[in-house]
């Protein structure tokens, strides 16, 4: 009831009818991720050893388990992972399926944070939504493959190095399950987050909030802080690490700081004008609904 109402017109909402539709899009947020949770805790990654006997034995494997046993094939053989404390496993199970399931539903977090805000944009702003979000999510994943793939395999290789160096035999290069898993999903979800910076700086210029030149003027402080930030991230990936993580998003930074500029030179010459109605062409006042010439409305 209130969502129809809010999809008409916004404005005639009362503040618990607001409250109502955010409590609805919460709901539908939190079942998608309970429902994806449950696929990743228990659906079964051989759906033909799914049986009572297979639990008890040990062969049943969740979904969840590839993902783990995937991760831990990044350090190559080179270290050892043990379990430590008797429930890390367990422990590490849980975190790792809600963090993937947090992953998964993403794309319904960004649609309904959309649906709720979409009827108070103005119409300029609404054309910008979907490129940013498909940016954003685009540059996540890049950058969570990346760290992955890439970077924390570097890592484990160059801390390698090192052990060999202070005479670590191979058999004794062990790590607790617990130090391991957050390591990596640590670093690969905050680099996810610092790999989508370029569309939120570019959206942040198309809106007018920021200029170009905050960049363009502070770069030295801008990527010393960036390092900065990185070298906290990844605390065991020291020197080589940190500059592989470091490099990719300098080249980010500098491309979404020309398509900032490019924006901003369109804006001077006019480009991002005042919208016209779709069936007359007239002028409509900047987040106007309804066309002052024909009466018509945009939505």
């Amino acid at each position: 009831m209130g969502r129809k109402r809010m999809r008409k017109n916004p404005n005639e909402m009362t503040f618990s009818e607001h409250l109502i539709e955010l409590r609805d899009r919460l709901k539908i947020v939190a079942i998608s991720y309970v429902v994806a949770l449950i696929f990743w805790l228990a659906f079964p990654s051989n759906i033909t050893l799914t049986s009572i006997s297979t639990i008890l034995t040990g062969e049943y494997k969740p979904v969840i388990s590839i993902i783990l046993e995937q991760t831990v094939s990044l350090t190559g053989g080179i270290f050892k992972i043990i379990p430590g404390r008797l429930v890390s496993p367990l422990e590490i199970y849980f975190i790792a399926a809600a963090l993937v399931a947090f992953i998964t539903v993403i794309p319904v977090i960004g649609y309904e944070i959309y649906a709720y805000v979409n009827p108070a944009l103005y119409p300029q702003e609404r054309r910008l939504v979907w490129p940013f979000l498909t940016a954003f999510i685009g540059l996540f994943a890049m950058g969570a493959f990346f760290s992955y793939f890439i970077v924390v395999p570097l890592i484990i290789r160059f801390m390698a190095i090192f052990a060999d160096i202070i005479g670590i035999p191979p058999e004794l290069r062990l790590i607790e399950a617990g130090d391991y898993y957050m390591f990596v999903f640590s670093t690969v979800g905050s680099m996810g987050l610092l790999f989508t910076a370029p569309a939120i700086f570019v959206l942040l210029v198309r809106l007018g909030i920021l200029s170009s030149n905050i960049l363009s003027r502070n770069r030295i402080y801008f990527y010393g802080i960036l390092y900065i930030i990185i070298a906290f991230i990844t605390p065991d990936g020291w020197l080589v690490g940190n500059t592989v993580l470091f490099l990719p998003l300098v080249i980010m930074m500098e491309i979404s700081l020309l398509i900032a500029k490019r924006i901003e030179r369109r804006r001077e010459a006019g480009f991002y004008s005042a919208p016209k109605c779709k069936f007359c062409g007239a002028v409509i006042p900047e987040g106007a609904i309804f066309c002052p010439n024909c009466g018509r409305s945009q939505e």
